[in-house]
């Protein structure tokens, strides 16, 4: 047998296997059988691993959506610790500059601008978490519906990080709040109020907040505030013989919070898809396109749960955002859970599954569950 001789006098090494036949080197290669097995094999690896890696990957935004919502509430805490243990308030009863005024007449409890417009939550909790947001409208813009604002979203800004979840398709939502007659006609001067009562900030926003905590009451019926979360047994907002046996929203009153580690503060909010949203489903008013995912509430829901804010607001509560429907919450005491429906039921009106049932139960409701 010859050797291959190096570059002191050996031939250099063949890289191919080589067989000898006749005295000849013939070199030697792969048949197309053997390279359509490899290929074959190296196929079937793919199909395999491809779903486990989709699913690592929505596995590892649902964390990163977690933790961005840890990191608003995070924000909402030392927003309170500034403000004698209030949140921003981030609703009123109607939209109304009443709601507000009777619930802040000094302007001193909550969070304003220079010209007096109170700021939308997204960017109290902003300020709080450093990012230099003086205006409502250094994180978004004003318009009347999601269509309209959709299609000016080159317009907003998106260094906020902490406001978007990154399993989120549509990312465009409103705070709802200021609204209307709540705005300023002082506003951006590239964006002057020319709105009306529909008129919002809309940005950059995948979380909802809780109304029964960080709202406050506008209308009055016989002279009496008109009561809005479920406590004891009855909902508010509703033509109901014992209404008056509801709770009042808690005007960002954190301290209020029955057991907060069971209520929710931060939920996943917001349509499910850009076609759901511009499709009339993210609507109240299916004929102006009205939408306000960002709030969740538990006036006019069938109970105090998650699972009746689902079922009376399909259109908030994104359950096809993360895997298995699960939606992220954290609580009124700052922690942050996963939770998953646990059954769910089928609503006819728009041909889908929805939730009945969370586990852990998750309330929306800041008061004392009612026991039969």
């Amino acid at each position: 047998m010859s050797h291959a001789r190096s570059a002191q006098g050996r031939l250099p090494v063949r890289i191919c296997d080589m067989a000898r036949k006749h005295g000849r080197w013939i070199p030697h290669g792969f048949t197309l059988v053997e390279l359509l097995v490899v290929i074959s094999i190296i196929a079937l690896l793919i199909s395999i691993l491809l779903p486990s890696l989709s699913r690592a990957r929505d596995q590892a935004k649902t964390v990163k959506c977690l933790a961005h919502e840890r990191g608003l509430a995070q924000a909402g805490f030392v927003f309170t610790g500034d403000h004698n243990g209030r949140f921003q308030l981030s609703a009123t009863e109607g939209n109304s500059l009443i709601g507000r005024i009777s619930a802040d007449p000094n302007e001193q409890t909550f969070e304003y601008d220079r010209a007096k417009e109170i700021l939308a939550w997204p960017v109290a909790m902003a300020q709080a978490a450093g990012v230099g947001y003086g205006h409502n409208w250094d994180w978004g813009i004003r318009r009347n519906t999601f269509v309209d604002a959709f299609d000016d979203r080159s317009k907003m800004p998106d260094d906020f990080e902490l406001a978007m979840c990154p399993a989120d398709r549509v990312r465009i939502s409103t705070p709802f709040y200021p609204r209307g007659d709540s705005l300023r006609g002082t506003g951006d001067p590239d964006d002057p109020f020319t709105g009306d009562e529909n008129t919002a900030y809309w940005g950059y926003l995948s979380y909802g907040i809780n109304e029964d905590i960080v709202g406050t009451e506008a209308r009055e019926r016989d002279n009496k505030s008109w009561p809005a979360c479920w406590k004891d047994g009855a909902r508010g907002e509703s033509n109901r013989p014992n209404w008056e046996k509801a709770g009042e929203r808690l005007r960002g009153n954190m301290d209020r919070v029955y057991n907060p580690s069971t209520c929710l503060l931060i939920v996943d909010a917001g349509p499910n898809t850009v076609d759901e949203a511009l499709g009339g489903e993210y609507a109240v008013d299916h004929a102006t396109g009205l939408g306000y995912a960002n709030l969740i509430t538990s006036a006019q829901a069938f109970g105090p749960y998650l699972r009746d804010s689902t079922a009376q607001w399909m259109q908030r509560i994104p359950t096809k955002r993360h895997p298995g429907g699960a939606i992220n919450v954290v609580f009124a005491d700052l922690h942050a859970s996963s939770v998953l429906p646990s059954a769910w039921w089928f609503n006819e009106t728009i041909q889908q599954k929805v939730p009945a049932t969370y586990a852990p139960a998750v309330r929306v409701s800041p008061y004392r569950p009612f026991e039969q």
